[in-house]
């Protein structure tokens, strides 16, 4: 057994943020259902311990233009509508 890990930025929120998501069992049944990715913070995290949220496209800052910041923008409104939470821009790593 080993561990992998990754990393990169999300919009969207830790689950212990977030409410239960209605008509699902879990917070990462709900986040696979709506087309969003799932960060762990440590091996074999808890939900409530994961961000949940939208993948946001790595770019160094100087490539930074309108198109990036309106599809940041779009994502964070379309993770609020779905959660009810306003979305945060997250860097953080995913193990597993």
């Amino acid at each position: 057994m080993g561990i992998d890990y990754s990393g990169g930025m999300i919009i969207g929120e830790i689950g212990s943020e977030l409410p239960e998501p209605e008509g699902h069992d879990s917070l990462s049944e709900w986040a696979e259902e709506n087309e969003m990715v799932t960060m762990a913070l440590y091996y074999d995290a808890a939900e409530e311990d994961c961000y949940y949220g939208f993948a946001v496209k790595d770019v160094l800052v100087s490539e930074i233009d309108q198109k990036w910041i309106d599809d940041l923008k779009t994502m964070a409104g379309k993770f609020e509508k779905l959660s009810g939470v306003p979305a945060k821009l997250v860097g953080t790593q995913n193990i597993w």
